[in-house]
């Protein structure tokens, strides 16, 4: 019952309007996120539903732009490839005031750092530093700092 009520929330925090009303329901999730965060309509989180693992880590002031995807959960289904292919699961953690871009993709085991930003469309691999600007697919630093 648990994995039906969470694949709801889930469905209706990608869906409903007012973003305040988006992260009750993704908190409700078991996902941490802290105060004073915007989330734009359309976040997708893929994950396994039946791990209730706190696999989600959102600090304060964070704004995520819409239509982004985070990827804490990836396998090749019903494919041959399982065979040879091992499921990645991991965890994405992002850092206080951080600005994600719309339509950004967030692949498992990466932390964004404090005050890092990351601009639309950028494919997130690799851990981003504190105050960083990335951009592109895989995305790559542009700046050392937001300021520069």
């Amino acid at each position: 019952m648990r994995v039906v009520t969470k694949r709801l929330f889930k469905w209706m925090a990608r869906w409903l309007p007012g973003f305040r009303l988006r992260i009750a329901l993704l908190r409700a999730c078991g996902y941490r996120i802290g105060s004073d965060v915007y989330i734009g309509e359309e976040l997708l989180v893929i994950e396994e539903l039946s791990d209730f693992s706190q696999k989600l880590v959102i600090g304060d002031r964070v704004a995520i732009a819409p239509r982004v995807t985070l990827v804490t959960s990836s396998d090749a289904n019903f494919s041959r490839l399982m065979e040879r292919v091992a499921p990645i699961r991991g965890r994405i953690v992002i850092g206080d005031d951080a600005w994600i871009g719309t339509g950004v993709i967030i692949l498992p085991n990466v932390s964004i750092g404090r005050a890092a930003i990351v601009g639309a469309g950028a494919v997130v691999t690799r851990d981003v530093p504190d105050g960083a600007v990335m951009a592109g697919v895989p995305a790559r630093r542009l700046r050392a700092n937001a300021r520069e």
